[in-house]
């Protein structure tokens, strides 16, 4: 009878984990990277999106940017602000940063899969959730922040460091303008 007991419990607690996964909506950007830190309000620039329409933007020629980061890297969190900051105050609230979440990168070939030519073809996909910020024109790579020898991404590239600021100012000033 114990054994019944037992038996029983261990399968409604089961069916109650199980139901409360699949009652999940899915991922929140705006939560995740407000909880980390990042000054975003609920109505923000970021959109999440797959590798797979990534990578159907870049074949379609589409321009735009995208954001390949984690929202447990400090540095990421800073990122999120500052471009959410630089789109504020140039007025460009309607620009659109696509996200891929580093998370869903957590293994070698997964991160492997960015760095093909086929889809985005990232120079470098960081295993700590290090921001990488990529640009898309006309179906090639313009910025990629993982390769500072691209010759684009070298002007926002200055005494070792990624100026953020001035790469959301040519983001959102020109490869999105209006």
């Amino acid at each position: 009878m114990k054994r019944l007991v037992k038996l029983i419990s261990v399968f409604c607690m089961t069916f109650v984990f199980l139901l409360s996964m699949a009652s999940c909506t899915g991922y929140d950007f705006y939560s995740d990277w407000h909880n980390a830190g990042a000054s975003i309000e609920k109505e923000h620039i970021f959109e999440v999106i797959t590798l797979e329409e990534a990578t159907k933007m870049k074949k379609d020629g589409i321009s735009f940017a995208l954001l390949y980061a984690s929202s447990s890297s400090q540095e990421s969190v800073k990122v999120v602000s500052t471009l959410q900051a630089q789109a504020e105050y140039l007025g460009r609230e309607d620009a659109v940063i696509y996200f891929l979440d580093a998370k869903d990168y957590d293994t070698s070939s997964k991160r492997k899969e960015l760095r093909s030519a086929d889809t985005i073809y990232m120079h470098e996909a960081p295993t700590d959730g290090s921001p990488i910020i990529m640009t898309f024109k006309s179906t090639a790579v313009d910025v990629d922040t993982s390769f500072t020898n691209k010759p684009k991404t070298k002007q926002f590239f200055v005494n070792g460091s990624f100026q953020y600021a001035s790469l959301a100012s040519y983001i959102f000033k020109d490869l999105l303008k209006k």
